[in-house]
């Protein structure tokens, strides 16, 4: 009996692993078909046109669309490796303000010269904020997050990264920049593959970074949630089940 209910998990759980392979293959096909086409489309004009500023125009549209091949195809790879990797790895209780701080600073020391965009850490500075996930796991929700803020920011902008906790002693990060915010009015809508509201730089982002924070989040048995913050900018907020 016990075996049989083991060979019935683990044939469920190759199902689902089987579906959600073919699921993102299907959406990885449609998202490479239109850039192909773009770029399939703008090399033939290339080779008939002798006007030097379209040519321009439509060679830099041809580094777009092989940028945002590359992009989709790296990301994607990652993430099926992620999805391996991840379920053989083990909960441990590590420090959610801890890793923050880590990830804040190594990203000041980028960004700070770089684009003179400060990252500022806020919490409460007795507190320890501990939860039980994968320290590695965390860095690339956290990473990822400012990636996207960072992305959205000006010069001289600055990103706030706040750990805390809620009346119900779950902890919480939340990630506020002072970028365009989000244009849809349903916000769950930016954690879909492949979703980018980025056209004037699509080739840099292949819209799977805040599916990746979610699945992530989710595997942490958290929440995720997304907002315009007031008066400009975004907020995006995880809460995680605290542990002792």
């Amino acid at each position: 009996g016990i075996l049989s209910k083991s060979l019935d998990e683990m044939t469920n759980e190759l199902n689902k692993r089987i579906t959600t392979a073919e699921n993102y293959s299907t959406d990885l096909l449609h998202e490479i078909r239109n850039p192909l086409a773009s770029l399939k489309s703008a090399s033939e004009i290339i080779s008939e046109t002798e006007d030097k500023v379209k040519r321009e125009k439509l060679i830099k549209i041809v580094s777009h669309d092989v940028e945002r091949i590359e992009r989709l195809i790296t990301d994607y790879s990652q993430m099926l490796k992620d999805e391996a990797v991840i379920s053989t790895e083990k909960m441990q209780k590590i420090n959610l303000k801890e890793i923050a701080s880590s990830v804040v600073d190594d990203f000041n020391n980028i960004y700070n010269s770089k684009k003179n965009i400060e990252i500022k850490l806020k919490s409460n500075g007795s507190e320890n904020y501990f939860i039980l996930g994968i320290t590695n796991r965390i860095e690339q929700i956290i990473s990822n997050l400012l990636e996207n803020s960072i992305s959205f920011s000006s010069e001289n902008q600055a990103i706030i990264v706040e750990v805390s906790k809620d009346e119900n002693g779950r902890h919480k990060l939340v990630v506020i920049d002072e970028g365009k915010g989000f244009n849809e009015k349903d916000t769950d809508k930016i954690f879909n593959r492949f979703y980018s509201n980025r056209p004037e730089n699509f080739g840099e982002h292949s819209g799977l970074g805040l599916n990746i924070v979610k699945n992530l989040v989710e595997l942490h048995n958290g929440q995720i949630i997304a907002e315009n913050n007031k008066p400009r900018g975004a907020k995006v907020e995880i809460i995680f089940p605290a542990t002792q």
